[in-house]
């Protein structure tokens, strides 16, 4: 969603209640290599203005499911969130917590997916994971260990 400061200022003592829904598929990059996409995300919530300091809190209820694969099996696993954030935007430096509004709207698209990252788990496993994964253990003597070390050579 992105709207024109004007236009948060101006609906910010009436129309300051939000629900949208988002598809937030296109912030996926390759460097999330256990996130594989994300459902339709559905926001609801409300803002306010702080005019003397000129800062927008906004306060969302944010739901969507996450498809995220196995840590164990790389199964795909789909994952629920429904979780509160807190986002605030301001003209000019507030604190770490407050984004600087840059030019005359606000895009919440990607502090929602990034509040989404933060809240997802590291790790999932699938239903079955711990019963369907198999450990290989290979058994080298000394002689084998030896001979595939990178260090073989300078012991010698």
């Amino acid at each position: 969603m992105k709207w024109t400061i004007h236009e948060l200022v101006k609906k910010a003592k009436s129309e300051n209640l939000l629900e949208f829904t988002l598809d937030l598929n296109r912030f996926i990059s390759d460097d999330q290599e256990d996130l594989v996409g994300i459902f339709p995300t559905k926001v609801s919530g409300h803002y306010e203005y702080d005019e003397p300091n000129e800062t927008f809190y906004f306060e969302l209820n944010i739901k969507t499911t996450l498809t995220m694969l196995c840590a164990l099996t790389l199964k795909e696993v789909e994952v629920k969130l429904d979780f509160v954030s807190q986002i605030s935007f301001s003209s000019s430096f507030v604190d770490d917590d407050t984004h600087i509004i840059d030019g005359i709207t606000i895009d919440i698209d990607q502090y929602i997916y990034s509040e989404i990252l933060i809240e997802k788990p590291m790790k999932v496993y699938s239903r079955h994971a711990k019963e369907e994964y198999k450990e290989d253990i290979v058994s080298m003597d000394e002689e084998e260990i030896t001979s595939q070390s990178p260090f073989a050579k300078i012991k010698k």
